[in-house]
């Protein structure tokens, strides 16, 4: 008889233990959900703390990219100033100091164009209500010119967009 006290005794032991460990068990892993659900709210805080950060800048009227583009925003800028009809007009004047440049070049004297010219009453008085309704300085405005300005030119020359990309 002892032997099946003794049994009995252990199996209750073990029996006590192991629902003291599941116990732990469930405890701990309800604590680490816990966290991890507190971790995933801290960090959409976080990004939404970024993106008001990123909200407060003015948009970029130009990609960062190679060669540079001109973002959703440019466009617009672009449309609002007409700045398609003035890169037409000024890519006579300039369409001979371009042959034999590579497109860097083009950009260059692009951008160093949009960024020395003066503008007739007519686009100034654009290129100030495009800047004031877009959040964007003049430089921005006159970067527009000067993206449209390089793209003729480069059209001109026999270069497109996608021979640019490498």
């Amino acid at each position: 008889m002892t032997v099946a006290y003794w049994a009995i005794g252990i199996s209750v032991t073990v029996l006590l233990a192991l629902f003291a460990l599941v116990f732990k068990f469930g405890n701990w892993y309800g604590q680490v959900n816990s966290d991890r659900k507190k971790f995933d709210q801290f960090m959409e805080e976080v990004r939404k703390d970024i993106k008001k950060i990123f909200d407060r800048f003015p948009p970029l009227p130009t990609k960062e990219a190679s060669p540079i583009r001109l973002s959703e925003h440019g466009e617009r800028i672009s449309k609002d100033i007409d700045a398609k009809a003035w890169a037409e007009e000024v890519t006579h004047k300039l369409i001979g100091q371009t042959k034999g440049m590579n497109p860097f070049q083009v950009q260059e004297l692009s951008f160093d164009h949009a960024n020395a010219f003066e503008p007739d009453d007519a686009l100034l008085v654009k290129m100030q209500q495009s800047s004031f309704e877009t959040g964007i300085d003049l430089e921005g405005v006159r970067r527009v010119l000067g993206v449209e300005l390089r793209d003729r030119l480069l059209q001109l020359n026999g270069l497109t967009e996608s021979s640019l990309d490498h």
